[in-house]
């Protein structure tokens, strides 16, 4: 995310097995992980990484269930 903003490059988030509303809202497995992370990483980077995936959640990309 940090390259599209600061070096207008593209990003096109493939969301394979999961739900992009569970990325941009960080509920689910992502909910689960990052709560782990944040026993164990500074909070700030935490709070970058939750940003991140709200960003790419937001975007137009590919989502993907099933097996091909």
């Amino acid at each position: 995310m940090k390259c599209q903003r600061e070096r207008n490059q593209i990003v096109v988030p493939v969301f394979y097995g999961v739900d992009p509303s569970e990325v941009r809202k960080q509920t689910g497995s992502f909910g689960k992980a990052l709560a782990e992370h944040e026993k164990r990483w500074p909070p700030d980077r935490v709070q970058r990484w939750r940003t991140a995936l709200t960003e790419a959640g937001n975007l137009s990309g590919w989502h993907l269930m099933g097996d091909r």
